[in-house]
């Protein structure tokens, strides 16, 4: 088995329709157990203040950005992707330079003013059993390709899907989900 930790998976237009439609899904983990990603181009209605609020967690310190729908499985559960100058006590690895966090004290660090340098703040993951990934993979219902910390981080939500497609020489405006014979 490959695995495609700190890929992307690009969604193909056989999605459409489904949760999955039009998503960029960042695979924090990925082995023979199964795989585990969080989805980065999907914003909620909600802010990083507000979330904190809801917490009852400090937010004085909490930028003007919002969250996003990390996947649906379990939604009201938080996960934090940031860059590894800063760890903490829930992180795990998640790719090159990037930790995943799933406690309150990076949250609270966040709200405070003094979380890590770059993160994501998402809601709900998306998650395969064991072979489940590779199935999918095998009938391209994905297009996989490189991860970036800028596409994650900085770039706008809105573009990106097409900016990861296009990094592996992909207008998924031009795909078509019909199928035929030659």
């Amino acid at each position: 088995m490959m695995s495609r930790q700190h890929q992307f998976l690009i969604s193909m237009p056989d999605l459409r329709g489904s949760y999955f439609g039009d998503t960029l899904t960042y695979l924090c983990r990925h082995d023979e157990n199964g795989a585990f990603g969080l989805v980065v181009n999907r914003p909620l209605d909600l802010t990083l203040t507000e979330l904190l609020g809801q917490l009852d967690m400090p937010t004085e310190g909490a930028p003007d950005r919002v969250a996003v729908e990390g996947g649906p499985v379990e939604p009201r559960r938080g996960f934090v992707l940031h860059t590894s100058d800063k760890e903490y006590d829930s992180s795990e690895p998640a790719g090159e330079g990037l930790l995943l966090s799933y406690d309150r004290d990076v949250l609270a660090a966040i709200g405070a003013g003094e979380g890590p340098g770059r993160y994501l703040v998402a809601l709900g993951f998306a998650g395969w059993g064991a072979g489940q990934l590779e199935q999918e993979l095998s009938e391209n219902v994905w297009l996989t390709g490189p991860s970036s910390k800028d596409l994650i981080f900085d770039v706008a939500f809105d573009s990106r899907l097409n900016d990861a497609a296009a990094a592996i020489g992909v207008d998924l405006r031009l795909l078509s989900n019909a199928t035929g014979l030659a």
